[in-house]
């Protein structure tokens, strides 16, 4: 598995010294380190590393600025890639996970830890996300509250929850 996350995606510049917009950065990304090597791309994989200087985060977007980037019209060129940091240089918030580290993780259930499911899919809603369970038969959405979801180990990709009356019952 990459030590590298994806943090969002550059679309447009800000300024005309390099500055560059980034958006959908992940919930649980409170902060990026500065001056640390970054790689931006299309894919982790097939990106070129540059020294992030500066990173300011504004609700879901943030403000970017590396080293090698001076202009506007080489900022442009960075326009739809994607900006990959090492995890060790996010900063999180508590209890945060990011889409990618929940998907396939496996679903117990906690009173009996008989295996329910896996997560297949995350939606961030308003009141609350909320990860979809595809079971043998159907997929259900699981209320991210307290209520519900017990303990996460992304480590072991396991999630303990406990079911409310009815929970099952619902289908997607």
């Amino acid at each position: 598995m990459s030590e590298y996350i994806l943090v969002g995606v550059i679309v447009k510049t800000k300024g005309y010294k390099g500055e560059m917009i980034v958006i959908d950065i992940p919930k649980a990304i409170e902060s990026v380190s500065s001056d640390i090597d970054v790689k931006i791309g299309y894919s982790e994989q097939f990106a070129r590393k540059f020294r992030l200087t500066q990173f300011k985060r504004y609700q879901k977007n943030g403000n970017l600025k590396l080293k090698e980037i001076d202009s506007d019209a080489d900022a442009n060129a960075l326009r739809e890639h994607g900006l990959f940091v090492l995890k060790t240089d996010v900063n999180r918030r508590k209890n945060t996970y990011i889409d990618h580290e929940l998907a396939g993780c496996k679903v117990y259930n906690i009173q009996n830890n008989e295996l329910l499911g896996e997560i297949v899919d995350i939606m961030e809603l308003p009141a609350n996300d909320v990860w979809v369970m595809r079971t043998e038969t159907a997929e259900i959405p699981l209320p991210v509250i307290d209520d519900v979801i017990k303990s996460v180990d992304i480590e072991k990709k396991e999630i303990r929850i406990e079911l409310m009356d009815g929970l099952m019952d619902l289908e997607m």
